[in-house]
């Protein structure tokens, strides 16, 4: 049985704060889908490699989440 997923919703002064970014940044990369906006919200989880540094840029989907990812 698999665990639902649970987003850590930010808001985008707080995921900028945290990834180093500008909160521009981060509401462009929504609009790029590189990230999902959930109300204006963004979710920390989908960024994580961007905070350790593990990558500079989200990249952009391919394909959307499923409803309720």
């Amino acid at each position: 049985m698999s665990t639902p997923y649970r987003p850590v919703l930010l808001s985008p002064s707080d995921i900028a704060h945290l990834i180093g970014r500008p909160k521009g940044t981060v509401k462009r990369w929504a609009s790029e889908g590189r990230i999902t906006s959930y109300d204006g919200r963004y979710d920390y989880l989908e960024l994580r490699d961007v905070a350790t540094g593990a990558v500079k840029v989200p990249p952009k989907r391919t394909t959307p989440l499923p409803a309720g990812v």
